[in-house]
């Protein structure tokens, strides 16, 4: 087994990017054990080399050295991104620490790059999501758009944990001009009303945790005060069907200097999408057929949805 201090190496590729083929080389150390014995190796650096061996990007990790509480291991991995015309290179990069409270949905950061006019290039800094990957769009090695946007551009879309559900959030990846962002801006109107454009899908859920009978509060619209519902009865065995999640989406930009040379502060430049804290969660649902919004706690719970741990 390497020792801590020794370094190894990994390539992962071949990856064929605008017609050229790139390589990521990591250079890994194996984790110090803490209080929980952890082991395995973890990322130090991470290069993305073209056919010829000359580095096109670059990107530093801390190593922990021994700590008698904690063992924290940094992963990367890649994924051919197929669009519509064009294709790109999908980095992902995680961190674990342990022990950790139990979560959801992990925070995972993603980066694209492409070949623009002949040159390689990061569209924009990684982005910060807790969730993943939709696993619909995988396809071995290589990770597919979701739809075009346009002659020049593509959906990529992640799951997004919202609180009591996951739900789709379509990045658009601009081909043409190297960049990645929200594929749809959310706002509020004058009012403080939240726009159409902060309405998403939801990612079904296989299991719900629902035991006894009860009953869920139905409004016929978004905001409807707590006055204008229907009492919806939930047994058991009920369709239950999750359709739409009505939320306040931010979009935090990172430092645009770029990845910092420092290895103690991989991340500097993420970018980060999350709720915003004061955003009321509603949800659009099929119950038994009959379709309506909740938003309150208790409903949230009636239904059996996932909840923050």
């Amino acid at each position: 087994m390497t020792s801590g201090g020794v370094e190894s190496e990994q390539r992962l590729g071949p990856f064929s990017v605008g017609g050229q083929n790139y390589a990521l080389l990591l250079r890994t150390r194996q984790v110090q054990p803490g209080s929980t014995n952890e082991s395995g190796p973890t990322v130090v650096s991470m290069e993305i080399q073209d056919a010829t061996g000359a580095v096109q990007f670059r990107r530093m990790f801390p190593y922990q050295e021994a700590d008698k509480e904690f063992s924290d291991a940094w992963s990367v991995s890649a994924s051919v991104l197929a669009g519509t015309k064009e294709s790109g290179l999908l980095v992902t990069y995680s961190f674990d620490s342990e022990p950790s409270a139990p979560v959801e949905e992990p925070g995972v950061w993603f980066q694209v790059f492409g070949v623009v006019n002949g040159k390689f290039a990061a569209f924009g800094a990684p982005v910060s999501i807790q969730g993943g990957l939709l696993n619909e769009y995988v396809d071995g090695n290589t990770y597919k758009a979701a739809r075009p946007l346009g002659p020049e551009a593509d959906a990529v879309e992640f799951r997004l944990w919202a609180g009591h559900c996951r739900l789709i959030f379509p990045l658009r990846v601009d081909w043409a001009r190297a960049k990645l962002i929200p594929a749809q801006e959310c706002t509020k109107n004058a009012a403080g009303v939240l726009n159409a454009e902060c309405q998403y899908k939801i990612v079904p859920e296989s299991e719900l945790a629902r035991s006894d009978m009860t009953f869920v509060r139905l409004s016929p619209n978004y905001g409807e005060t707590s006055r204008n519902f229907e009492n919806t009865v939930v047994k058991k065995d009920s369709k239950v069907e999750l359709l739409t999640a009505m939320t306040n989406i931010q979009w935090h930009a990172g430092a645009a200097s770029g990845p910092s040379a420092v290895p103690k502060n991989p991340m500097n430049d993420a970018d980060e999408v999350n709720v915003a804290p004061d955003s009321d969660l509603w949800l659009k649902v099929r119950i038994d057929g009959k379709t309506g919004w909740i938003h309150t706690e208790e409903d949230f719970q009636a239904l059996g949805l996932p909840e923050d741990q």
